[in-house]
């Protein structure tokens, strides 16, 4: 209402009006990261990713250095069993395995247990 009595002058003073519009988060995610080295073959100055049909598993891979290293982040939604502290390891991989079976292979079963 302010601006309505403002002239040109003064509301490009203050600049363009702001709305803002604020959204239910109905989309909560956990994540988890996932230190993971790449193949020799791969690219190891890329980001990998990777998405479940469902929605329900996001992967994002970002390079760590030049020798393949690679930060990963497994992204779930909040009332996944696999998000929650201490899930089942053998569920874990199960689900790479199903979803993600280019990255699966490049973790060993200890870092699935630590990641779980």
């Amino acid at each position: 209402e302010k601006r309505a009595n403002m002239s040109f002058i003064e509301k490009m003073q203050y600049g363009p009006a702001l709305h803002v519009k604020r959204y239910k988060d109905d989309n909560q995610r956990v994540y988890k990261t996932i230190p993971m080295k790449v193949p020799s073959k791969w690219r190891n100055d890329l980001n990998y990713s990777a998405r479940s049909k469902d929605g329900r598993i996001l992967f994002d891979s970002l390079p760590a250095d030049a020798e393949g290293n690679q930060c990963a982040a497994l992204l779930l939604k909040r009332d996944d069993e696999l998000a929650q502290e201490n899930a089942d390891p053998k569920k874990l991989r199960q689900a790479f395995d199903e979803v993600l079976p280019q990255f699966s292979v490049l973790l060993d079963d200890d870092t699935m247990e630590t990641v779980a």
